[in-house]
Order: structure tokens, then sequence, then C-alpha cells
């Protein structure tokens, strides 16, 4: 059995290709900034995943997750848990497609 693959153009038509809004699309997009943002600031201050997850009362595989990209495992009360333990804001805004 030969699996099909099919090359997109872009972000957005591989995210309509699985069945997701433009909401849903964007939502992902917003995560990956903040995600982004979380894991820049744990290492310019030094922390290592396993404190960080200490700070949060998590484990350290749930940080390792989040920091690779994993966002539909990640929610966003679990980046505000981390933002706040980090000292980091951030803002969710929309994005004119």
């Amino acid at each position: 059995m030969t699996a099909k693959f099919e090359k997109y153009k872009n972000a957005k038509d591989f995210g309509k290709a699985l069945g997701l809004s433009e909401i849903e699309m964007e939502l992902i997009r917003q995560k990956k900034i903040i995600i982004e943002k979380l894991k820049r600031a744990r290492e310019r201050k030094g922390i290592s995943q396993v404190q960080l997850a200490e700070m949060v009362s998590s484990k350290q595989p749930s940080i390792a997750r989040m920091e690779s990209g994993q966002v539909s495992e990640v929610s966003l009360d679990f980046l505000g848990k981390v933002a706040l333990a980090l000292e980091v804001s951030f803002t969710v805004r929309s994005h004119a497609a």
C-alpha cells in the first residue's frame, strides 16, 4: 500500500486540507509565537525544563512537548501558567489574513 503525500504551497493550504477553520489556524500560529517567546525566556533566565515544570506543578515532558511545538497538546491555560512563572506577558490578537 502506497501512501499519497501532497505538497502544499503554505501552511494555510495544509490547514485547509486538514479541515481547520481560519480561526483554528490562527490559534495554532499564535500558540507557536507564544511558545517560542516562553522558550527564549526560560533559556535566558537559565531555568531548566525540570525547574520550570516544578514551578508550574507539572512534569518535564510537558515542558518538552510545549517547546517542541506540539501545539495541539498545549492549552492556553498551560501557556498562561508558564508565562506567569517566567514573568512573561503575551497577547493573543487577530491577524489579518
